[in-house]
């Protein structure tokens, strides 16, 4: 196990304390970890998927007011996660495992970003950070069918995720150009003065 396998969870818990905005580094380090030690097939088609998965949503919120929906639940929820990844680093080592379960333990850190926050995009970040969890397993245990089962869930997720910000945030209004002139109606209480 590579010391960037190690950093997955690490990065994770970021996007579970910061938001979304960590999901793309999550990306990026979740794609290396996958690379490091080859470049077979498998290894290739996981990285870019874990780089889409993780490039896709931060892009897409771009068009979007930022989501202000204040959580109520506040500073516990990384160390919460961080208790439940040394339980599971535990029950690891009590099996006799003597592999790093780098992948279970961002799938954890995502489900407790799903479980413990309010926002809709808080939680799309903690679902695509779960398939990250799950795309890192497959690849690092070579088994093709948990890809591309992971790929399929990861499409659902992006698109309805996409869907349900697309339906219930605003959009950013682009804003007109300093130089441009607003006129507005005639409006009989004031003369019918233009602005």
């Amino acid at each position: 196990m590579t010391l960037i396998a190690i950093l997955v969870p690490m990065v994770a818990l970021c996007v579970v304390a910061r938001g979304v905005g960590f999901l793309l580094l999550a990306g990026v380090v979740t794609a290396l970890a996958m690379l490091v030690d080859g470049l077979t097939p498998l290894q290739e088609v996981g990285a870019a998927l874990a780089l889409l998965f993780a490039a896709v949503p931060p892009l897409f919120l771009t068009r979007y007011q930022h989501d202000a929906t204040l959580e109520r639940s506040g500073a516990a929820v990384p160390f919460f996660a961080l208790g439940l990844m040394v339980l599971l680093l535990l029950a690891c080592s009590r099996a006799g495992s003597t592999v790093f379960p780098a992948g279970l333990c961002t799938m954890v850190a995502g489900l407790v970003a799903v479980v413990c926050r309010q926002s809709m995009v808080w939680q799309w970040a903690g679902l695509l950070t779960c398939i990250e969890g799950i795309l890192l397993s497959a690849v690092l245990g070579r088994q093709p069918v948990v890809l591309g089962v992971a790929a399929l869930a990861g499409a659902v997720v992006l698109l309805l995720g996409g869907m349900c910000i697309h339906r219930i945030m605003p959009r950013v209004v682009p804003l007109r150009a300093a130089g441009q002139r607003t006129t507005r109606r005639a409006d009989p209480s004031d003369g019918g003065a233009d602005a």
